[in-house]
């Protein structure tokens, strides 16, 4: 039996944040399945372009992508879109389209790759909406919700993608780190289901979550087990 191939696979790593001279650099960066890793970095910036890197939404100055064992070519928009179904991405840059509905935003991925209009929440993601506080705003449109309101509903959406790898930056601006939290329940599921988790939080209880820690520091980037 060949071994699993990892979820993301990055080598020869370049990363230049942006207005800064500094770079960060890694030979072989390597996310399993499984994995819940915490960031910690020299700037919390530096974390957010990161976590847009690994979600294939900013380009990194150099590095070879590999995702669920196949090559990604970052410059090909159309062939990355299968890429980037399997990655949840949640962080003060997402957005929604603003002239649809809550519900609608949260079916836009179903909608396309389903090629159907008709359909509706799944059981899961309505009961998600409910345990959340979020029904009674699924007819509103974005611009009608308050920013906490709003990013849990992101939060939602990108879960119901059933993602193999879910990228986090500060959920406790949006949720309770507690095991009261519908979303956060819902993102200890996925990590129990072997979903890759990547995350940066300056919240202790969140951070303890972490098997691992991916630091950027002194210009380098590593992954290592936590202590």
């Amino acid at each position: 039996m060949q071994p699993t191939p990892p979820i993301l696979e990055i080598t020869d790593l370049v990363l230049a944040p942006f207005g800064r001279q500094t770079t960060y650099g890694a030979d072989h960066l390597k996310i399993a399945r499984g994995d819940v890793i915490a960031i910690e970095a020299d700037a919390a910036l530096d974390s957010r372009q990161l976590l847009r890197v690994l979600a294939t939404l900013d380009r990194p100055e150099k590095g070879r992508f590999r995702f669920d064992g196949s090559d990604v070519d970052l410059d090909d928009y159309r062939r990355c879109l299968a890429v980037k179904r399997r990655i949840g991405y949640v962080a003060p840059d997402c957005a929604m389209v603003s002239n649809r509905t809550v519900r609608e935003n949260l079916l836009l991925t179903r909608f396309y790759h389903e090629n159907d209009l008709s359909i509706d929440l799944d059981e899961t993601m309505a009961l998600l909406c409910k345990d959340a506080g979020l029904s009674d705003d699924l007819n509103r449109r974005p611009s009608e919700l308050n920013d906490s309101v709003l990013m849990k509903t992101i939060a939602i959406r990108e879960m119901g993608k059933r993602p193999l790898l879910m990228l986090i930056d500060r959920p406790e601006n949006f949720i309770q780190i507690t095991p009261d939290d519908a979303i956060f329940n819902h993102l200890k599921n996925m990590v129990q289901s072997k979903t890759a988790v990547v995350f940066f939080s300056n919240n202790e209880k969140m951070s303890d979550l972490g098997r691992r820690q991916l630091t950027l520091h002194n210009g380098t980037i590593r992954i290592m087990d936590s202590q």
